[in-house]
């Protein structure tokens, strides 16, 4: 017998079945006292063996401490409780009774026995229906030749006389139903086997799902790493760099001009004051306060000029009244590529004249930083600021966006950046 998880809804329809052959059965009983004016002959003791079978099963079906005591065995007990109930009341009881005894016509016994047999069937569909879908295909096979058995034993017993039906016709009611059963049973295996394989599949489904949200959360950790190393490179980079040369420079004519040396000391420690004002400035921006604060036009606005001013260059701006529906992505990627490409302008070309633009058209926003100063050759030797420049390239491949630069030694540089709009 497999053992699988108990299924509360079989108890459930078995438990319907079970109340309305007890709601038939009161029926019937309650039209033969009607006909009879209140008694019973000896005829009718199948449906009180009905009646105390679908009462008794009733009961153990509705109570719940049998199914924790008997656990695995629960289901099987009501299932031979079912299965032997209608066997006792359509066979053996009416055996031991005479046929003279009997007050009805030979046509009115077989009419009624054949009813009966029919009716059998369809009740012990209900079990059959039970063991093939919890148990399987063979339990299902076991559990009709067992009734057939059951029913053969007592087809010879009494030679078939007290129903008045010849041994051959409830025989081939026997096979069909056993195969009426077979065919029952292996659909109902196929589709209780389908549905679990598709409760599987759905917990695979959802085990992969979690797979994916964790992945997902490992990338944005990633994501996040990168950026916080892109912020980091911004502002302490350039000032650890910056020390880094004065100190070495320090330590070179420290013996031979101690005066130089303290004027570098000096530099250095002002370009460190400068460097933690910078970073705690880097720090309070990571989460872009400036777009919050003011939006993007006005934050680009404010940011080109305080780098313009603090570097001294020329600053020309074009930039519109509204721009068109943008991520908070793609707004933050913005500004950071003009910061970056605006700090390189103004801190390593030596530029005199930065332009920042942003153009619209259609539904495509392009921003130009553009700068006269000392540019590079792009297919020559990395810049100093390379990380800076990879910084910019991976801000837009997380959009989609296309960042292109242009640049020839003596003739500036030029940043360019297009994003898609909404």
């Amino acid at each position: 017998m497999k053992n699988q998880p108990f299924d509360s809804a079989l108890i459930s329809i078995f438990r319907l079945f079970t109340a309305i052959r007890l709601g038939v059965t009161l029926l019937g009983v309650g039209a033969l006292m009607a006909r009879a004016h209140g008694t019973l002959d000896r005829f009718d003791t199948g449906t009180w063996i009905t009646l105390a079978e679908t009462c008794l099963l009733l009961i153990y079906l509705s109570w719940g401490a049998l199914q924790t005591r008997l656990g695995r065995w629960y289901l099987p007990a009501a299932l031979t409780l079912t299965t032997l109930g209608p066997i006792a009341a359509s066979f053996p009881w009416m055996a031991f009774a005479p046929p003279v005894a009997i007050p009805a016509p030979t046509e009115v016994l077989q009419a009624r026995s054949l009813m009966s047999q029919w009716q059998l069937v369809i009740v012990l569909l209900m079990p059959l229906i039970l063991v093939s879908w919890r148990y399987g295909f063979f339990y299902a096979l076991g559990y009709t030749l067992a009734i057939d058995f059951v029913d053969v034993a007592l087809i010879t017993l009494t030679n078939g006389s007290i129903l008045e039906i010849h041994p051959l016709i409830l025989l081939s009611i026997l096979a069909f139903r056993t195969l009426f059963y077979l065919l029952i049973g292996y659909t109902i295996n196929r589709l209780a086997q389908e549905l679990r394989a598709q409760n599987t599949r759905l917990e695979q489904a959802n085990r992969q799902l979690a797979r994916n949200a964790i992945s997902m959360e490992q990338l944005a950790v990633s994501r996040e790493r990168n950026r916080m190393a892109r912020e980091l490179h911004d502002t302490l980079a350039h000032t650890m760099s910056g020390m880094a040369v004065q100190l070495e420079a320090v330590e070179t004519i420290w013996e031979s001009d101690p005066d130089q040396a303290r004027r570098l000391i000096k530099d250095a420690l002002s370009q460190t004051r400068g460097g933690l004002k910078e970073a705690r400035r880097a720090i309070q921006a990571l989460r872009a306060a400036p777009l919050e604060d003011m939006g993007l036009l006005l934050a680009l606005e404010h940011l080109a000029r305080a780098e313009t001013e603090r570097g001294g260059q020329a600053l020309m701006l074009g930039l519109p009244d509204q721009l068109p529906g943008l991520s908070h992505e793609a707004e933050h990627t913005l500004y950071r590529v003009a910061e970056e490409a605006l700090r390189n302008a103004v801190h390593h070309a030596g530029a005199s004249q930065i332009s920042l633009r942003l153009e619209v058209e259609a539904q495509r926003l392009t921003m130009l930083v553009q700068d006269d100063g000392a540019g590079f050759d792009p297919a020559g030797p990395a810049p100093q600021d390379r990380f800076g420049l990879q910084g910019m390239q991976e801000r837009a491949e997380a959009i989609d966006a296309q960042l292109s630069i242009k640049s020839l030694p003596g003739q500036g540089t030029t940043v360019k950046l297009e994003v898609n709009a909404w």
